[in-house]
């Protein structure tokens, strides 16, 4: 390894641009680079950790973090009088070139050295969600006005305030340290994602479902996640967040929000609680509690989907077609085939930013559109003062009647005078044990385009003894 001079105290130390040089700035993802590429780049540092071969020959073990996310790295032959200098949350220059070893990528460090990382280029260290914020800022704005129950919403609304440091740490955390939404913004895109998601299946689901309930507990289900992971280079865990992790950090937030909402009554409080309580799933997944309302179930499932989605889309872009490298948190390869050789987050926060959502829809951003209007608003369990009321249930259709013998054919739906009139009849609507239609609620959306492909999107994989991170 060719040795870079460490300064002495008071010294000139490069800062990014010089590092890089005559090198490309901002310098590339080192996913995006094939095998052999050299690497010239900074990065922070994430851990340092000194092992040695099996054959006895002393080498680094580097984790780093720039704007792409994190990236593995190997000093084989180390200096200690420039490892000494590399220090956890530091920031260093590195110049090597990319390997691929047993299926995992890796940069072979040829020089590393510190570097000095000013206020202006942290936002290269620093992942970033691709949507844009203020397009996810009027979709939170819109989802926490569709929530009709008084108390629900007084503390969604006090919780996800920007002016209170909930909702500032809200709109900047990571979903996670790894694996997926691990990027500024990511706690913010990944909550949109299954809040979205959550919203069709309750009016998919209806009137069994109590959609504000099952919102509510979508938006807040990681809002622990903002005193667990900090939103700093690498994305550390705190160490209230290694004690207690982000479900029992969430519901000591929702608890202590709560006493300041006199119209959140016991019963829902209890309710919304056992969906965050819950979300994971499992208890071999670190969940308190498994799901025992169609809410939660509905919320675990949208939640572990999102996860995975995240970062199955994120492993496919690190190729260009075909199969990926062998993926350890989801046991196999993936295959990319052409139909989504195009798509990607920049692609869709573009399309996003070419095409914003008509106001008063509630669109999910990406491509092609599916936009669904917040139309019920619904919440059952309390039926107080000042508690919502279902609305009347769609009617159910007539059976059908036997066509006469000179009855000429039914119109086709071209031939239909409108698109009313082409609709087939709504299918029967299932009541729950105990309620009648008069008090049951269809929450379908009022309005929904073509589905799209494949969104890259979010939470829980199965279990990895060396990664914590599978677990949120």
């Amino acid at each position: 390894m060719q040795r870079w001079p460490v300064p002495a105290n008071g010294g000139p130390v490069p800062g990014p641009r010089e590092w890089v040089g005559s090198a490309a700035f901002p310098w590339p993802a080192a996913d995006g680079l094939a095998g052999g590429a050299p690497v010239v780049a900074c990065y922070c540092v994430v851990s340092s950790q000194k092992d040695q071969t099996k054959a006895g020959k002393p080498y680094y073990k580097l984790q780093l973090s720039d704007r792409y996310g994190l990236v593995e790295a190997r000093v084989w032959d180390p200096v200690a009088e420039i490892m000494a200098a590399v220090r956890q949350g530091g920031f260093v220059g590195v110049r090597g070139r990319l390997e691929v070893f047993n299926g995992a990528r890796q940069v072979k460090v040829n020089e590393i050295a510190p570097i000095r990382v000013s206020a202006d280029d942290l936002e290269l260290f620093l992942p970033r969600s691709p949507r844009p914020p203020e397009a996810m800022e009027a979709e939170l704005n819109e989802i926490v006005a569709s929530i009709a129950d008084p108390g629900l919403h007084a503390l969604l609304a006090r919780l996800f305030d920007p002016a209170g440091e909930t909702g500032r740490s809200f709109r900047r955390a990571p979903a996670a340290k790894m694996n997926h939404h691990a990027y500024i913004g990511g706690l913010f895109e990944h909550t949109l994602s299954i809040t979205r998601a959550c919203a069709l299946m309750a009016g998919h689901y209806a009137p069994e479902i109590d959609r504000d309930l099952l919102v509510a507990g979508a938006l807040l289900h990681d809002v622990g996640k903002v005193r667990e992971i900090a939103a700093q280079a690498g994305f550390p865990y705190t160490d209230e967040g290694k004690l207690l992790g982000h479900i029992l950090l969430g519901l000591q937030m929702v608890a202590d929000a709560a006493r300041e909402v006199p119209e959140l009554g016991e019963e829902r409080l209890l309710l919304l609680q056992h969906l965050i309580a819950s979300h994971q799933g499992r208890y071999e997944w670190q969940s308190p509690r498994e799901p025992r309302i169609l809410e939660a179930l509905i919320l675990h499932y949208c939640d572990d989907l999102d996860a995975k989605m995240n970062q199955a889309s994120a492993l496919l872009r690190t190729v260009q077609g075909g199969w990926t490298a062998h993926d350890r948190s989801f046991g196999r390869e993936l295959f990319r085939h052409g139909e989504t050789a195009s798509t990607g987050p920049e692609a869709e926060a573009a399309e996003e930013q070419a095409s914003p959502a008509a106001e008063g829809e509630y669109d999910n951003g990406h491509a092609p559109r599916r936009r669904v209007r917040f139309a019920g608003k619904v919440a059952h369990g309390e039926r107080g003062a000042g508690a919502p009321q279902r609305a009347p249930a769609r009617p159910t259709a007539p059976p059908a009647q036997p066509a006469a013998a000179s009855s000429p054919p039914a119109s086709s739906p071209a031939e239909a005078s409108s698109p009313a009139e082409a609709s087939p009849a709504p299918a029967p609507t299932r009541v729950p044990p105990g309620h009648s239609p008069e008090a049951s609620s269809a929450l379908a959306p009022t309005e929904a385009l073509p589905a799209k492909r494949v969104a890259p999107p979010d939470d829980v994989l199965p279990p990895d003894p060396h990664s914590l991170d599978l677990f949120n």
